[in-house]
């Protein structure tokens, strides 16, 4: 018997040290009243307490921020449970430390009239610990709490394993688990319970894909195809001819089909304004951009800053149409800009304010960084000056890309001493990159006459900051025994994390279609080639969590592309990221000798030095 956070019995309470509620079986549409004691929370020593309930319904996700009643350690607040509501996870924080109960998370199912916990709740449960926990709170994932929670669910209930939302849970922790034996027979009965929807079919269709089954999964799809003429799926082929598409003529014509066929409603708009996207890109690149602005129109004001500034970067990138790039990354800069001061519309229920606000500025900070990147390249320094060191303030200068621009317009603004300054202190604080210290040896060159003396510069004040990422880096450091894996690579080759004893192992997660993982692989090159002779560090790929049929084919033919020396492995079931608890990539691992998982790294901010940095530091912490 599991549980989830605090203690629990089966159907009856949850029991935290910290908190505690006016109703110990909280239901839907009932105001709870809860205290949390700051005495007991690693919270104790701050000198407040925030907190954001997050409420899983089976509409989405609701983010309630109640008021706080301070008395003593003792903070009491309430909220008021939806008519939806499966599960409630709150958040308890106060700056940058949190209380996520011991990393297990403050979870409470939501109960039914008999006192008995509501059957969305497992299913919810169950991916707050694979994922959303994480994301929401930095509680941990764990892979076997979750897995606990299911198991739990069906020894409580098992006609669960009838509900669509519960068994695709079910199917997926079945999978995470390694115990795909059992899939099969599980796809089997859940078919046999008959009265399939469109959903379901597609669910057992997609898991027979996935075990191999192609025959039955494609007599699934025929068989939901007959059962739902008109279904989902004939909009999705159809939305799918019109994104194959390339001859904008054709496409075009696609898309009106489909209007005549669907007419635009507000259930339909999101799906009609991502094809008029597509649309609009296909004129842009035919520099047909009369008809793009049309299209452009009949789009969300949002969408259309977003994909103005997509392209207008690409434009700029690529020193192409400058000004009709600067003209769309004006219109996405504006709109950002009044969304900062006077939001178009009210805060979405999935958001905490502060989440809100901070969003609504990093949006304006993006499109103005291109803005100002845009006039860089047009001459115009002093404005892009302007929105280049706006977009760099709000981001705290903390970002290495947004500094960079800001460095590039400052050297032609401002005097060099003042921004050899500036650059300075970037440097010190890890928050440049490589082109940021190119212009800054650039003006220690102009002011030196030589570039005599400039290592041992440029070292000192790297000094600052490699100091500083040490101890923050070796306080992250953990040991946990790393999942056992055998994949085999580009060639057939079978790997084993047991046939890798005695080497310190970095194992990158990674995709095709991941813009970060692509854009951290330069980085990610550097570091292995600083490795390349030492026989006692391994770099290992993982290729993972692709859709396209031929995986193999996929992954080879993206590094023939890209031309990178990495060695491959294929996690075709995406059994082995999920073993290792991944809720996201790039995400990169380092093991030591006996292969303990001794660090984890998460993203990619852009900054190559800093990559290959971090990753040094790990491997050499992790080596001793």
């Amino acid at each position: 018997m599991l549980l989830t956070a605090g203690v629990i019995q089966s159907q009856a309470q949850v029991e935290f040290t910290a908190l505690s509620f006016s109703d110990k079986y909280p239901k839907q549409n009932q105001k709870i009243n809860f205290t949390y004691n700051k005495k007991y929370s690693p919270l104790v020593k701050e000198e407040g307490v925030d907190v954001v309930v997050y409420e899983f319904t089976s509409k989405g996700l609701r983010v309630e921020e109640p008021m706080l009643t301070k008395k003593g350690d003792l903070y009491s607040g309430s909220f008021t449970v939806d008519s939806n509501t499966n599960a409630v996870l709150f958040g308890f924080s106060y700056k940058e430390e949190k209380d996520n109960n011991g990393k297990s998370g403050y979870i409470v199912p939501i109960y039914d009239a008999k006192n008995k916990i509501v059957p969305g709740y497992y299913a919810v449960a169950s991916t707050i610990h694979n994922g959303y926990g994480e994301y929401l709170t930095g509680m941990p994932n764990s892979k076997e709490k979750s897995w606990a929670v299911l198991e739990e669910a069906v020894a409580n209930d098992p006609a669960l394993k009838k509900d669509n939302s519960f068994i695709n849970a079910y199917i997926s922790g079945l999978s995470s688990n390694k115990k795909t034996e059992a899939i099969p027979a599980e796809l089997e009965q859940y078919e046999k319970k008959g009265n399939l929807t469109e959903s379901d079919y597609n669910f057992l269709s997609f898991w027979q894909g996935r075990l191999k089954n192609k025959e039955k999964a494609d007599a699934l799809t025929a068989a939901m195809k007959a059962a739902y003429p008109n279904g989902e799926w004939v909009k999705n082929e159809a939305a799918t001819a019109f994104n194959k598409e390339k001859d904008v003529a054709k496409k075009q014509q696609l898309f009106n089909d489909f209007i005549a066929k669907y007419p635009e409603t507000k259930e339909t708009k999101q799906r009609i304004d991502f094809m008029r996207q597509q649309l609009a890109t296909s004129y842009a690149a035919a520099k047909d951009y009369t008809t793009y602005y049309k299209i452009l129109n009949e789009i969300d004001p949002a969408m259309q800053a977003s994909l103005n500034n997509n392209l207008s970067w690409e434009m700029a990138e690529k020193d192409e149409n400058l000004e009709e790039a600067k003209k769309m990354s004006w219109q996405a800069t504006s709109y950002a800009q009044k969304e900062v001061k006077t939001p178009s519309g009210p805060k979405p229920e999935t958001m905490t304010k502060k989440n809100w606000e901070e969003g609504r500025k990093r949006s304006f900070a993006m499109y103005g960084d291109t803005y100002a990147f845009i006039l860089y390249k047009l001459g115009d320094y002093k404005n892009g000056y302007t929105f280049a060191k706006e977009a760099a303030g709000i981001n705290e200068m903390k970002d290495p890309e947004y500094n960079e621009r800001y460095a590039m317009l400052a050297e032609k603004v401002l005097p060099a001493a003042e921004t050899k300054k500036l650059i300075e202190g970037m440097v010190e604080e890890g928050v440049s990159s490589s082109k940021t210290k190119d212009i800054l040896k650039t003006i220690y060159v102009k002011e030196k006459g030589s570039e005599a003396g400039y290592d041992k510069y440029i070292s000192a004040l790297e000094e600052t900051a490699n100091n500083r990422k040490k101890a923050e880096i070796a306080k992250s450091i953990i040991k946990e025994k790393a999942p056992a894996f055998n994949l085999k690579d580009f060639d057939g080759n079978e790997v084993s994390l047991a046939s890798l004893k005695g080497k310190v192992v970095v194992v990158d997660f990674w995709a095709t279609w991941c813009g970060p993982c692509i854009a951290s692989m330069p980085g990610m090159n550097k570091a292995l080639t600083k490795y390349k002779d030492n026989p006692n560090v391994k770099f290992l790929f993982v290729d993972t969590w692709e859709t396209v049929d031929d995986k193999l084919k996929n992954a080879k033919d993206f590094m023939t592309k890209k031309n990178y020396p990495f060695h491959v492995l294929m996690d075709t079931k995406d059994e082995v990221v999920g073993s290792f608890g991944v809720s996201g990539i790039p995400t990169k691992f380092i093991l030591d000798k006996e292969g303990n998982i001794r660090f984890k790294s998460v993203g990619f901010n852009g900054n190559d030095d800093a990559l290959v940095f971090e990753l040094s530091t790990m491997i050499e912490m992790a080596g001793m």
